[in-house]
């Protein structure tokens, strides 16, 4: 009986010994054996959505699939014992089967809070070749520059590293053909944005006991549909600028009619302000060429008023000594100022138009 049992015991320590990773004990992180070091992780990137972007809190939510390639020995199985040059897993079987062999321990630097709506599969070839593909939705944090708004191209860069190993252990990578498989999808759910193209750099990066770790960038470039801004912006701030053009060329208007008109417009023009940087976070509190416009549509309305009540005067008095000067003056600047503006105005515009 003693012999039976030995035997059975011995049947089955074999069969369980046989198959996918039957050189891989459960739960053994260790590198992968007989691979040259730093072990080579082969990365694929797409973006397949992205669903808000905050530009203020430098934040953008983004829905990816990432995939990553390696090879571990360990995995190898023979493909015409087992009837198959695969296997694949998905859900909870792959999350099951991740928790019994190495994994590179990928991670995305700028990620805020956790994996939504998370979809994962793992491949294992006969040759001990693995591919991990992790479909998720989450939270990224930016840094957005607004200087250019609404003529701006933003740069989102999703840093990937290895914060496990360093460099000397295991390095990411992103081969020709990983590039090609990569990308960002022509259709996203933000309406004001383009998508451009999506590019990776590798970098190195120093950690815990100054041992320096490799990171592969991921660089999302996106540019805004700046046409779709002109007439909820521009064309507003016009309306309120041009009052200063009935103000120059009405002969007849009376001095407090002109400071009611001036008043009255600078007041709007603070409105609108107001407006924009709630319709369009950002666009007047940062350096844009929106709030450059409207601050020096401040001053130039009040030096219209200012130019107007200074020269009525001598030009109400025909026998003032500056009665001629003025009346010249005011003739020239009533083409001048508004032309001044315009100019200053397209400056301020075509300067954020990036190259």
């Amino acid at each position: 009986m003693r012999r039976l049992l030995a035997f059975v015991l011995l049947l089955l320590a074999q069969v369980s010994g046989q198959g996918i990773g039957a050189h891989a004990a459960a739960g053994d992180t260790s590198l992968p054996s007989g691979a040259e070091t730093p072990v080579r992780v082969r990365v694929q990137l797409r973006v397949l959505n992205i669903l808000e972007i905050k530009e203020v809190a430098g934040q953008a939510r983004f829905h990816i699939e990432v995939a990553q390639n390696w090879g571990d020995s360990r995995l190898a199985f023979d493909a015409v014992a087992t009837g198959t040059g695969r296997v694949d897993r998905i859900g909870d079987d792959a999350d099951e089967f991740l928790k019994t062999i190495w994994v590179p321990g990928l991670a995305i630097d700028n990620q805020v809070g956790d994996k939504d709506s998370r979809i994962v599969a793992v491949s294992v070839h006969a040759t001990g070749e693995v591919m991990l593909i992790e479909r998720f939705e989450s939270d990224f944090r930016f840094r957005m520059n607004m200087d250019a708004f609404p003529f701006d191209r933003q740069s989102l860069s999703l840093p990937l590293s290895l914060p496990r190993y360093s460099k000397q252990e295991a390095i990411l990578i992103a081969t020709e053909a990983d590039r090609q498989v990569s990308g960002l999808e022509k259709d996203l759910a933000v309406v004001d944005w383009k998508p451009v193209r999506l590019s990776f750099s590798n970098e190195e990066s120093m950690g815990w006991n100054a041992r320096s770790y490799s990171r592969l960038n991921a660089v999302v470039d996106l540019s805004r549909h700046s046409e779709r801004y002109l007439l909820r912006i521009f064309v507003p701030i016009l309306a309120v600028l041009a009052v200063s053009i009935f103000i120059l060329w009405s002969p007849g208007l009376r001095e407090q009619d002109k400071g009611g008109h001036i008043f009255s417009s600078l007041l709007a023009l603070a409105a609108i302000s107001f407006t924009f940087e709630a319709s369009f976070p950002g666009s007047i509190s940062l350096n844009t060429p929106i709030a450059q416009i409207i601050s020096l549509g401040y001053l130039y309305l009040v030096a219209v008023l200012m130019l107007e009540m200074a020269l009525a005067k001598p030009i109400a008095n025909p026998s003032s000594r500056h009665h001629v000067m003025a009346q010249e003056l005011r003739r020239q600047i009533k083409w001048a100022l508004p032309v001044i503006m315009i100019i200053i105005c397209i400056g301020a515009a075509y300067r954020a138009i990036p190259g």
